[in-house]
């Protein structure tokens, strides 16, 4: 038994010896996650997409990304006070990407790539709430595209935005399969921003309507250009 795992032991020191290349081939499927060793904000691994890309040959490859999140919360009265009064904020994303890659050089560890890609990104904001009146009869008004209408930051409001990148990046793989890796490029992009509004209020008689709309406000569309770089390190695995 002792002389058998010694032979295994062997044969499995010189197959690794041999195989001194650790970068993809043709057929190797990969997956990653942001890593950032120096956080300080405990914001040290980042998903914020599913991300992996697809080997359709030694130097070329097909890379893609999808991500959502949905973050909601409500605030109710008092029970102690007999109220029915309520809030809710509702916060929705949605982005994916597509884009191809070209590694024009590998050599053992180090896999240096250019490419370029498309992308797509949304976010649904609302905010609705629920009060009284005197008689006790409750009424729900909605804000719409945002999550207040009191000058709402843009990161609170219902956007769209495509985009063009095109970069390049270094992997290296530590072992057979596992990398780390960064990234930088140039993106350009469109964003809209729909205005924003109250569904739900009093007419002109006094007479509450749900389907009562305030005018829309603060339109926004424009488009941008800018460098960018990863915020964290690369942490992917290929198989």
């Amino acid at each position: 038994m002792i002389l058998a795992a010694a032979i295994v032991a062997a044969s499995a020191s010189s197959a690794i010896a041999q195989d001194n290349t650790f970068t993809p081939e043709a057929g190797d499927f990969s997956v990653e996650v942001q890593f950032n060793p120096f956080s300080n904000d405990f914001g040290t691994f980042k998903l914020d997409q599913l991300k992996g890309r697809y080997f359709f040959s030694d130097k070329d490859a097909i890379r893609f990304g999808i991500g959502f999140g949905l973050d909601s919360d409500k605030t109710v009265a008092d029970p102690d006070n007999n109220e029915d009064n309520w809030a809710k904020n509702k916060l929705g994303s949605f982005s994916i990407n597509l884009g191809y890659e070209r590694h024009f050089f590998n050599y053992k560890r180090v896999d240096l790539y250019a490419g370029a890609g498309l992308g797509y990104a949304m976010q649904s904001a609302s905010a609705t709430s629920q009060f009284a009146d005197a008689n006790g009869k409750t009424y729900e008004s909605k804000v719409c595209n945002a999550l207040t209408t009191s000058s709402p930051a843009k990161e609170d409001r219902s956007y769209n935005e495509f985009n063009v990148k095109a970069f390049t990046g270094i992997d290296f793989y530590v072992y057979k399969g596992l990398f780390v890796g960064a990234e930088l490029g140039i993106k350009f992009g469109f964003q809209s921003y729909p205005g924003y509004y109250t569904k739900g209020g009093y007419d002109d008689k006094g007479n509450w309507s749900d389907s009562l709309e305030s005018d829309k406000k603060d339109k926004i569309s424009g488009i941008n250009l800018a460098t960018y770089i990863e915020p964290a390190l690369r942490l992917g695995w290929t198989f």
